[in-house]
């Protein structure tokens, strides 16, 4: 590895002293890590399959330790020398720059392997977006899915209650083939079996043929995925509940299936992998939100009531926000987002990136209305992508700034983001802050550190975007809210002010968990504002994680 010789020949320039490491694998022959030199390397060679590699390497003037090499274990070879100390700092970095390096090239690869993935979900996005009627753009849906998931027959099929059937609105190779209505009833069918489950269906060989002789007229393997949106028991008209079939319901904690892609006909004959079907479902549950949502402008427009639709649209984007849980074992949070009367675009998200690191993100889009709304669905899904897959805040922030650009540009909108990463092994906070104003860590005695924004919020400035790093200790909070929370009016119009929630804070001083400080954090804005209206949405994100010691 380039990285570890790297630290090896550092090591020879520091202290004189030639290094190697080699990994032992079960049944595989040594192989070499990293060497100060190619004739160190040849030199320490022998040592790794000796009986006792510490006895050969003393007889060899060397000095051998066994390090922990990733998933295996390696042997360290060193010539003596008069600092001991630095033998074994050595042996402590090697097993992390080899973590970093992993890490590294993990993120990379998963961008890499998830490109086309993250294109089609933004270029989705972007249809859907721009309509208020997903039938308008279905054509285009299905060939886009199709092309990235290599199928050369599809089709779209939408569900009818009334009818109790689900009707085919759209079709992608099938030439002068006619594609059949299909009932409920006909439970053999793959498109029925998929909307049922609201999930991910395949099939191959005889049984894809049986389950669609349509799409399977040539041969081939299935795929099948419904179209959902989640499932709140509250549609245009009032409550409600879905048949799938007479006298059975779907259960109202279930999404709600709203129609079927069906795909077949790969070009390459092979059966589609769990990568494709886990791509259909996050497709198929992007178009339902979106003709839910569709729905919902299309109910409010013609009868009047857009506030209200919008009110219930934003509740369905708020479940896409994840459950403080999510960080745990770890890490303790808690997190609240309350809507004001009109649909907002603040988020946040939660991330357990792994043992010892938790990443926190918040956003704040401008305005408000359902295109605020919108961004704020688009936004949130892209930083769900990149926390992931970046190694860095700076690299996130600026990943999902590149997939916002085009729509933030064309609607003249914003977004203030934070996003932290706490790293107890390494006892720091490292953030990146676009134009977020209120990112706090709240010490043990009650201090309050600003993460201050380095750059203007997204879709203001193409400035890169800088990480900035401080250190984390025992006891630290990491407080982070929206405006909302301090631009809350009482009946005189007064602001509540930041000064009045850091004072509050300030008080946090005798290990209170985060959701004791979200409790009084909003019982200060409830006391300050009473039955007064509020204006925007309040947001706030708590985490602590307790310090690891580690040996």
């Amino acid at each position: 590895m380039i990285e570890v010789a790297a630290l090896l020949a550092a090591f020879l320039e520091a202290t004189g002293r030639e290094a190697a490491i080699w990994e032992r694998r079960e049944g595989e022959a040594p192989a070499l890590i990293g060497a100060s030199s190619s004739t160190f390397a040849a030199r320490s060679e022998p040592g790794v399959g000796a009986w006792d590699a510490i006895a050969w390497a003393q007889s060899h003037g060397l000095h051998a330790q066994l390090v922990t090499a990733g998933e295996s274990v390696g042997w360290l070879f060193v010539e003596k020398g008069n600092s001991p100390e630095a033998e074994r700092l050595l042996a402590r970095l090697v097993p992390q720059v080899r973590r970093l390096t992993r890490e590294r090239d993990g993120a990379t690869g998963e961008l890499v392997e998830r490109y086309e993935e993250i294109s089609l979900l933004y270029a989705i996005g972007e249809l859907l977006g721009g309509t208020t009627s997903v039938e308008n753009v279905a054509d285009t849906l299905l060939r886009e899915l199709a092309v990235t998931v290599g199928a050369t027959r599809a089709v779209f099929l939408q569900s009818n209650r009334d009818t109790g059937t689900l009707v085919p609105i759209a079709t992608l190779g099938l030439d002068d083939v006619e594609y059949p209505t299909i009932s409920f009833d006909d439970v053999g069918h793959i498109a029925v079996t998929a909307y049922r489950s609201a999930g991910a269906i395949t099939e191959e060989g005889t049984a894809a043929r049986a389950s669609d002789p349509v799409l399977t007229a040539r041969g081939g393997a299935l795929m099948a995925v419904a179209i959902t949106r989640p499932s709140t028991g509250v549609g245009i008209t009032g409550t409600h509940q879905v048949p799938v079939r007479r006298g059975h319901v779907v259960d109202p904690r279930t999404p709600v299936p709203l129609g079927v892609l069906v795909m077949g006909g790969r070009a390459n004959g092979q059966p589609f992998s769990a990568g494709d079907r886990k791509l259909a479902v996050a497709v198929g549950t992007q178009i339902g939100t979106a003709m839910h949502n569709a729905s919902l402008v299309r109910a409010a427009v013609e009868r009047q009531q857009l506030v209200r639709e919008m009110r219930l649209a934003h509740d369905l984007q708020l479940k896409l926000l994840p459950k403080p849980a999510v960080v745990g074992p770890e890490a303790r949070a808690a997190a609240r987002l309350v809507p004001a009367e009109s649909v907002g675009g603040d988020f946040f998200l939660l991330a357990r990136l792994d043992r010892d690191r938790t990443g926190v993100l918040i956003g704040d889009v401008s305005g408000h209305g359902y295109q605020s709304a919108l961004v704020m669905a688009l936004a949130l899904s892209a930083a769900a992508i990149h926390v992931q897959a970046a190694f860095d805040p700076s690299i996130a922030l600026d990943a999902v700034r590149r997939s916002l650009d085009d729509e933030l540009t064309s609607t003249e909108m914003s977004i203030t983001m934070c996003y932290a990463v706490i790293d107890t092994r390494a006892g720091e906070v490292r953030f990146a802050n676009a134009g977020h104003p209120h990112a706090f860590r709240v010490g043990a005695d009650g201090q309050c550190v600003r993460l201050t924004a380095v750059v203007p919020p997204i879709g203001f400035s193409d400035a890169p975007i800088e990480e900035c790093v401080m250190s984390w200790r025992r006891g630290d909070r990491l407080v982070l809210f929206t405006d909302g929370i301090t631009d809350a009016r009482d009946a005189l119009d007064r602001r509540l002010g930041e000064d009045a929630v850091l004072d509050m804070l300030a008080t946090m001083t005798h290990g209170e968990s985060p959701d004791a400080m979200l409790d009084a954090l909003f019982a200060q804005v409830e006391s300050h504002t009473r039955r007064t209206a509020l204006r925007d949405d309040l947001a706030a994100v708590i985490v602590d994680r307790p310090f690891e010691e580690r040996s």
